[in-house]
């Protein structure tokens, strides 16, 4: 059994501990509930220019086809496939970004053709250039609170890889969040555009609990009042189609990022949440067991000094 002075000093360690993770918890709170606003913040505009794009391709579609400035929307035969992997620069975080890690590896295992990688955040790095699978590109240190012109350089990135023709489709995949206690890890298919995926991107940024969560209803009610608006284009529908389409895809890329920035606060606030509970009971643990210690020792002595004023006795 470990000594009264051991086991103080364990019940103090902890106690520093319990400090510590339930500050990080406090933070990763705020922090998330930052990352939800931002995301929030911009969604009218997604949505504004998904029904705009909308209208366009069913009222233009004719015009453009065969018009190389509309890559974005060709569907192409697959032989390679760019994957962008998004995780955390920093651990601590639960599963959060062992989950992402997981289906990316089951994304490029079941993929029909070449697969090229590129991450963001330091785990998705190190984690593929362990296995010889060093990222084409890799980026870290997006703010907690990225702004668009954070993720310019991985827009362009996927962009002219996409139009270069040295990827004929774009994913990502990332964790959505879907309420504080729960994340769900997707993959989203960035390129060739379809009006279903950023349908589902659209909806995705909208938390299904919490003090946001009422804000899908009341967006779909503006919608349905102004799906079927007709518009005059000023300029031509094609220029217009010049300034969208790459525009899209940034707000894809850039709600991705704050998506996944607020499930990795919200897995690390809950983690720290168990970590405090653990530390709390493993606190009573060694409280309860220096008790016992401690009564052992003034058995202990309570027998000495019995024993020893018997044999004075004697």
């Amino acid at each position: 059994m470990a000594t009264l002075r051991t086991i103080r000093l364990r019940i103090k360690g902890t106690k520093n501990i319990k400090q510590i993770t339930r500050a990080m918890e406090a933070v990763s709170a705020v922090k998330m509930r930052k990352s939800q606003g931002v995301a929030l913040a911009a969604r009218p505009y997604a949505t504004a220019a998904l029904r705009m794009l909308h209208n366009l391709t069913t009222s233009q579609k004719a015009s453009f086809s065969g018009d190389a400035q509309f890559n974005l929307l060709e569907t192409r035969k697959v032989k390679t496939t760019l994957l962008v992997v998004v995780t955390s620069d920093k651990g601590l975080a639960g599963p959060f970004n062992t989950n992402v890690l997981k289906k990316a590896e089951g994304f490029i295992k079941s993929a029909t053709g070449a697969v090229t990688i590129a991450t963001v955040g330091k785990k998705a790095t190190e984690y593929f250039t362990r296995r010889s699978r060093k990222p084409a590109l890799s980026w870290t240190g997006f703010g907690d609170y990225v702004e668009v012109k954070e993720v310019e350089p991985l827009f362009d990135f996927v962009f002219q890889a996409f139009t270069d023709g040295q990827a004929d489709e774009a994913y990502i995949v990332y964790t959505n969040f879907l309420s504080a206690m729960k994340q769900e890890v997707v993959i989203r298919k960035l390129l060739p555009f379809s009006e279903e995926g950023l349908l589902a991107m659209v909806q995705g940024i909208v938390p299904e609990k919490g003090r946001f969560a009422d804000y899908n209803a009341n967006t779909a009610k503006e919608n349905a009042n102004t799906a079927n608006n007709e518009y005059l284009f000023e300029p031509s529908p094609k220029e217009i189609f010049d300034a969208i389409l790459p525009a899209l895809l940034k707000i894809q890329i850039y709600h991705a990022i704050l998506e996944a920035n607020a499930s990795e606060h919200s897995s690390r606030m809950i983690a720290m949440r168990s970590a405090t509970d653990n530390a709390s009971e493993l606190i009573k643990s060694y409280t309860v067991s220096m008790n016992k210690a401690r009564q052992s020792a003034i058995n202990k002595e309570l027998a000495e000094i019995t024993g020893g004023s018997e044999a004075l006795a004697v």
